[in-house]
């Protein structure tokens, strides 16, 4: 058997004692030194590439992009809310989704969360992009873009007019002569009729539980009364 102790001679004991070196040991310490250096330069590498690859910006969350559409554009960040559920849920779909095709009873030319409709009878896809200088192919794919077009395109439909209560900025959402402002005429969203308004309203009054989204995101509509003034706390 084997004993794990080397037995060395008197000439090794004495080149050992003098701190000579061996060829054999010089070769694996010398081996295992430019594996280290291997080592150390390749993680020297991935440390610089994690320092100079860009980091992937985080999406903005839902609220605050319709937060955002609604200061810019001075409009009840609500209302926005109340009308992108109905519309779709609060889900960003697909152009392909609603695309119009004659004939298809669902294909009515309806884009993104805030049923931006743009078909024989109706454009207010191609109206929002003139108000928002967006392109009509960005505001289809694009929520941030499709909510700040929806704000747009509410902003418009009310003109100077601004009330102080949400029941105030019913008619803008109806359209279809009921606006202060441009009167829009379409099968969704701004311009959708008396009875779209009313759907709007009706959400806007009951509220919306916490929801979770498609993206991950939750969001939730606190409910609100058709007398409540704008701003209130």
């Amino acid at each position: 058997m084997c004993s794990g102790h080397t037995e060395w001679s008197p000439e090794s004991r004495s080149e050992a004692e003098s701190g000579v070196m061996d060829r054999r040991d010089f070769l694996k310490i010398s081996t295992a030194g430019v594996a280290g250096m291997t080592l150390l330069g390749a993680l020297g590498s991935a440390s610089t590439l994690a320092q100079t690859r860009p980091r992937a910006q985080s999406k903005p969350p839902l609220l605050a992009e319709f937060k955002e559409a609604a200061k810019e554009y001075g409009v009840p960040v609500e209302l926005l809310m109340a009308m992108g559920w109905v519309n779709t849920r609060w889900q960003m779909l697909s152009p392909e989704a609603n695309e119009y095709e004659k004939g298809d009873l669902h294909g009515w030319g309806s884009y993104g969360l805030m049923a931006l409709v743009q078909n024989p009878f109706s454009d207010t896809l191609g109206e929002a992009s003139r108000l928002t200088g967006i392109a009509e192919d960005e505001l289809k794919i694009s929520r941030a873009a499709n909510i700040r077009a929806g704000a747009a395109l509410l902003a418009s439909s009310l003109g100077a007019q601004r009330p102080s209560w949400l029941g105030g900025f019913f008619g803008a959402v109806a359209g279809r002569g009921r606006a202060p402002g441009k009167n829009y005429q379409a099968v969704a969203g701004i311009g959708g009729g008396k009875l779209y308004a009313e759907q709007v309203f009706e959400a806007l009054g009951r509220g919306v539980p916490e929801e979770k989204l498609k993206s991950g995101e939750r969001l939730s509509l606190e409910a609100w009364s058709l007398t409540d003034r704008i701003g209130a706390p």
